[in-house]
């Protein structure tokens, strides 16, 4: 285990915003992970993790505890199923899939996640989430490791009990349950994806990837007049948020570095040196004008890294 100080935290973040962490630990094994946590304990210092660092958003005045990078990479197929730890990328488990002839993943290489951030996210494209193939997933729970089914973890949209306040397991890795398949079919759909994605949402900028959950709730029926889109939105079960942003006015807008991108208004970029005060503040400008407008209030899906972390 090699336990650095002074993490640039910045340059984990596709975001490219963060402060630095007093430790950090770059984790290329399970074992390194758990040293990382023991660490932690003796010190007692509360612990983040980060994956590929999208949808993550971390404080300027950095994290006075230790930081660990998931560099795990392991991948082991079982039949037609495969383990992958939380390191791993979707695109790198989907590939490592057909090597073994196995698909159901064509919608995960369109996501820059980790299999641990996706898992915890359920991070999903295209009509699939992660939940879908998931049947076991490896976690660290106060000095233990175990292995705990996906059915015991609430999984909804974009949502685990992962997420919950409460929660301190770390995930370690995932199993998930392919099929045998035509692979050159599988690559063909998943090349539509990359494509239709590149099409509709920025690409090759600092940013967070989706900052708000699309909506799920009611919405007033007076405004369907105005905005006839939204009863088939409705019809379908998902309102996108960044229909909701566009419609109040919002793409484009600016505070400071940070800038609601004019591609896709789910997306903020950040243009030059910005802060993570400036994206507060343009989200909380975005929340309070989507709910003038339409009486909802868009729930963030990027995640918070500061100083008033848990201890784990």
């Amino acid at each position: 285990m090699n336990i650095q100080e002074n993490i640039d935290l910045k340059q984990l973040s596709t975001f490219k915003i963060g402060g630095k962490a007093k430790y950090g630990i770059y984790a290329t094994t399970i074992d390194d992970v758990v040293a990382g946590l023991r660490f932690a304990q003796e010190k007692s210092l509360p612990v983040g993790i980060i994956g590929a660092g999208c949808n993550l958003l971390i404080h300027d005045d950095g994290i006075d505890g230790l930081i660990i990078k998931m560099n795990t990479q392991s991948l082991e197929v079982h039949g037609n199923q495969v383990f992958a730890e939380a390191g791993v990328s979707l695109a790198m488990m989907t590939s490592f899939g057909h090597k073994h002839n196995l698909v159901g993943l064509e919608w995960a290489p369109s996501v820059p996640s980790s299999v641990g951030g996706a898992i915890r996210g359920n991070a999903g494209a295209f009509g699939g989430e992660t939940k879908d193939l998931l049947k076991q997933v490896k976690i660290y729970r106060q000095g233990h490791i175990l292995d705990i089914d996906s059915s015991d973890l609430q999984f909804s949209y974009r949502q685990s009990s992962f997420k919950q306040e409460d929660n301190t397991d770390i995930i370690l890795g995932g199993l998930f349950e392919l099929s045998h398949g035509d692979i050159e079919l599988s690559k063909t759909h998943i090349k539509e994806n990359i494509i239709t994605k590149s099409h509709n949402q920025p690409v090759g900028v600092a940013c967070s990837g989706c900052i708000f959950k699309n909506y799920t709730g009611l919405i007033d029926d007076h405004l369907y007049d105005t905005y006839p889109e939204l009863s088939h939105f409705v019809t379908k079960g998902v309102i996108p948020s960044g229909y909701l942003i566009e419609k109040a006015g919002l793409k484009g807008l600016s505070v400071g570095g940070i800038q609601i991108s004019d591609k896709h208004s789910n997306y903020m970029i950040n243009t030059g040196n910005g802060t993570y005060a400036e994206v507060i503040e343009l989200i909380d400008r975005v929340k309070k004008q989507v709910y003038e407008i339409f009486h909802v209030m868009i729930e963030e899906e990027v995640v918070y890294l500061h100083q008033q972390m848990k201890f784990r």
